[in-house]
């Protein structure tokens, strides 16, 4: 039997199968991105609902009690948002909390204290959300701001010299009386007063000047990587 002339392999014959090894590398990385991704927006859809849940009963308080006029409850992107009317629950160039104001701040505290936000690990019907959040080293962060807010007529007499201090004080004190009412870590709460300088209305008008003075309590929530990861 003749010999028959070897053909010669292409030298780039092995590039056909490194490029085909490339491709399905990267096809089972993009597979592992979009299941992370699927993942991570599913535990933020959990946590919007959990927020949802919040300010729902936070809203149905507000209404059998017909506070409609002087507390308002929405949805922000600071998280749930209470706007309290400062005109009402607070006296002239005082930042003491009122008899008027304590009931209010009592149902405020309760309502984040019992709600599913701070159980998310002891509460049954979230152990697979909870699981999730461990799986991806992940940990759920709840923080209540308190902001004080002013108008812009200056301060005559008190013990503040300005409009900054009293909204400063004022949300100090409602963040510690949440605090010792709801039992809540102190760790979760901050305070921060901006006088007249962030208005939602004219201050050229007594009923702008009125939505102005007013307290902001915001409850929100955000995924953070756990201390241990």
């Amino acid at each position: 039997m003749p010999n028959l002339p070897k053909t010669p392999v292409p030298r780039s014959l092995w590039m056909i199968t490194y490029a085909d090894m490339v491709t399905l590398l990267l096809t089972f990385f993009v597979l592992i991105l979009v299941m992370s991704s699927e993942a991570q927006n599913n535990i933020y859809r959990m946590v919007n609902l959990l927020l949802r849940d919040t300010e729902t009963k936070l809203n149905e308080y507000v209404k059998i009690n017909k506070l409609d006029n002087y507390i308002r409850v929405t949805r922000g992107t600071k998280g749930v948002q209470l706007t309290i009317s400062g005109e009402y629950f607070f006296d002239i160039n005082s930042a003491e909390i009122t008899p008027q104001l304590r009931p209010i701040l009592d149902n405020v505290g309760s309502t984040i204290q019992q709600s599913k936000l701070l159980s998310v690990e002891k509460d049954k019907n979230l152990r697979r959300f909870y699981n999730a959040l461990k799986k991806n080293n992940r940990t759920l962060n709840v923080e209540i701001r308190v902001e004080g807010h002013t108008d812009n007529w200056p301060i005559r007499g008190g013990i503040y010299a300005d409009n900054w201090e009293l909204s400063s004080a004022r949300a100090l004190e409602v963040v510690k009386y949440l605090s010792s009412v709801s039992g809540i870590s102190e760790d979760k709460f901050s305070a921060q007063g901006y006088g007249e300088f962030r208005p939602i209305s004219d201050n050229n008008t007594e009923e702008g000047r009125s939505k102005n003075r007013r307290v902001e309590i915001f409850i929100d929530a955000d995924i953070a990587k756990s201390n241990g990861s």
